[in-house]
């Protein structure tokens, strides 16, 4: 069975490179660089470093400097109420750094709409795909040749206990993130030398030799949270912890029951309030975060007023099971939204690599022959989109044959990627819509005989070894369960025998991370910058390193230097043809079962809130940030809930 393994800083400081040199040596073999970063930090430059209010990823950004709100936002909007949301799974730590444990919702790391304890530097624009504005810091700088990357804090910025915010703090929470934490946050920033402080509310982060001109760092190192040293000091960052810790964002950790539930309040003296950013944003005195461990539970808690929005992903449910008196009444909505992001792969089946049954490209091929998402949605009465690339629905997504810039970067791979990368548009599993196609099966069965796999007594087995072909499903739920057993009976077909298992959530988690299951399933949700992510599910580094994302335990050269093509690119157009290329290389590897893609976002939401006009938002669950409490709307559902409206 497979397994994963003081305050007072001087003008410059360099962190313990030595430290974690296999985490860097790993993180540059995905970029294709040599193995040694030298810690060497180059003289202070004596030019003036002139600052942007902004910084858009191959762009430039949509506000001006001068900007006063977002216009996605209520910059009226009251505050006050209570919004009560749902999360999956269970929760036994608050520290987004910590080696293990299952973080609370609030407290995300990478994710910065997750974080509503610690501020950033800076903040996504939510309707421009990879933009950012000032949050703590008041300006942003890039050095033309990609040396460094620097940032000027705002001077009124300060902690929940009212402290000030300084340089000290985020020079103690760089230190932490890179000697410290969890490799999914240390290994990213390897790419960083060293920081620099360059004046009482200036620094600037270093960029280290290879990575230099990497246009997604600005935006990397713009979202990471900032931690405050006074309070950490005397605190293990490797550890979990259930203590509250001290924040500067706008809510803090009030009461809360571990693993159950949390309450998050809002700061009234939170100084980013009126930041042209924030302004109009966080407006609910309280989010409750309830916990679920079933699709059906968190279903019938919306419907029980249990919780008050639910993003519901189970299309039967969505189709069939929200036509209640509440619901015929206007006391709740059903709404489909879309999103300003690709929109990836929905729960796509991915194959264990480290299992040698999977290495051969034929096999591989055959299983991806028994999908058929036609017929499949259908079922799930069109509720989904056709996975037909790993950034499905944008402009990253490859699209007809190889451009002329994406060939640059395919044809020194000829040889150790698919011909059909050159020669065939992906177009998805052929002859669909009926479920059984006998010519899929006849093709299956054929590419499983040149494989080795032959047919003895009904079973599927290797004509070498005698090992039958069997694979372990690993499911999140117990709905996504349900799902594969159309695929698990075709495969009985061919005689492969299966056994599909969702266990808890945590057992999920850790069997999913430690290589126990032949075929397993995740979300594949891109944004606009979407190398980190490419990284973490996809690179040979990452499958060797624990708490990574990448869960096939992949390993592939030639997806390696396609990911380090994404790091490379310095426009638009190189960085499109990098990730189209990459897309095509791991589309025709049939690494993984595409499958479906959610277009659709699913909300339901019970009609107490006011809402602000907008167009399509990077991500669906914008309503924490920018919904308030409507107390005529509140008071109309109270009412029907408590039979005192007439009825």
């Amino acid at each position: 069975m497979a397994s994963k393994p003081g305050r007072n800083f001087p003008h410059r400081w360099l962190p313990k490179a030595c430290t974690r040199a296999l985490a860097v040596w790993l993180y540059l073999l995905v970029l294709g660089v040599a193995s040694s970063v030298s810690a060497d930090v180059a003289e202070p430059e004596d030019a003036p470093i002139t600052y942007q209010h902004g910084y858009a990823f191959l762009s430039e950004p949509a506000y001006p400097p001068d900007f006063s709100h977002t216009n996605y936002v209520n910059p009226e909007a009251p505050k006050g109420g209570e919004i009560r949301i749902r999360e999956m799974g269970t929760w036994d730590n608050f520290n987004n750094v910590s080696l293990g444990g299952r973080q609370a919702r609030g407290v995300s790391f990478w994710v910065r709409q997750g974080n509503y304890l610690h501020d950033s530097l800076m903040e996504p624009g939510l309707d421009e795909p990879a933009t950012l504005y000032g949050r703590l810091a008041e300006g942003v700088a890039v050095d033309p040749d990609g040396k460094w990357v620097a940032f000027k804090l705002r001077k009124d910025a300060y902690w929940h206990d009212g402290e000030p915010i300084t340089v000290d703090d985020v020079v103690f929470s760089f230190n932490t993130f890179t000697n410290e934490a969890t490799p999914t946050v240390s290994t990213p920033l390897q790419t960083i030398s060293g920081i620099e402080v360059t004046g009482e509310r200036e620094f600037r982060y270093l960029v280290a030799d290879f990575a230099q001109g990497d246009p997604i760092l600005p935006r990397r190192l713009g979202i990471m949270p900032i931690l405050p040293e006074h309070y950490w000091r005397d605190r293990d960052m490797s550890k979990t912890t259930v203590e509250p810790p001290l924040g500067s964002g706008p809510y803090r950790i009030g009461e809360f029951a571990i693993g159950r539930w949390i309450k998050w309040e809002r700061v009234d003296d939170y100084w980013g309030r009126d930041l042209p950013i924030n302004k109009g944003r966080y407006n609910f005195d309280t989010i409750k975060v309830d916990y679920f461990r079933d699709d059906q539970v968190q279903t019938e808690a919306f419907k029980g007023n249990v919780v008050d929005v639910h993003m519901e992903n189970v299309p039967q449910t969505w189709a069939t099971s929200y036509d209640t008196p509440a619901f015929r009444a206007g006391m709740f909505k059903k709404r489909v939204v879309g999103v300003l992001r690709p929109s990836g792969l929905w729960w796509p089946i991915f194959w264990n690599m480290d299992q040698p049954r999977f290495h051969d490209p034929r096999v591989r091929e055959a299983l991806w022959l028994m999908s058929d998402f036609q017929w499949g949605n259908r079922r799930s009465y069109g509720f989904y989109g056709e996975g037909l690339s790993f950034f499905n629905d944008s402009e990253l997504a490859s699209q007809g044959l190889p451009s002329e810039a994406e060939l640059k970067l395919l044809e020194p791979l000829r040889g150790q990627i698919p011909d059909r990368v050159f020669t065939h548009v992906y177009r998805g599993t052929p002859n669909q819509g009926s479920g059984w196609r006998r010519e899929n099966f006849l093709e299956a069965a054929r590419l499983l005989r040149e494989a080795g796999w032959i047919i003895r007594d009904g079973e599927l087995i290797h004509e070498e070894t005698g090992e039958p072909f069997h694979i372990r499903f690993l499911a999140v739920s117990p709905a996504l369960a349900r799902a594969f057993r159309p695929l698990t009976r075709k495969l009985q077909r061919l005689g492969i025998t299966s056994a599909v298992t969702a266990p808890e959530i945590s057992n999920w988690l850790y069997r999913s991370r430690s290589g126990d299951f032949d075929a397993g399933a995740i979300a594949f949700q891109p944004d606009y910058t979407p190398t980190l992510l490419s990284s973490n599910t996809f690179s040979s580094a990452a499958a060797d390193q624990a708490y990574s994302y990448n869960w096939s335990n992949l390993k592939d050269p030639a997806v390696d230097q396609l990911i380090g093509n994404m790091y490379k690119a310095r426009t638009w157009e190189e960085f499109v043809a990098a990730c189209r290329a990459l897309d095509r290389v791991l589309l025709w590897n049939f690494y993984w079962l595409p499958g479906t893609s959610k277009t659709r976002h699913a909300m339901a939401y019970w009609d107490k809130f006011g809402q602000p006009e907008h167009d399509r938002l990077v991500h669906a669950s914008y309503f924490v940030d920018l919904w308030w409490w409507d107390p005529e709307k509140a008071a109309r559902v109270e009412a029907w809930l408590d039979g005192t409206d007439g009825r």
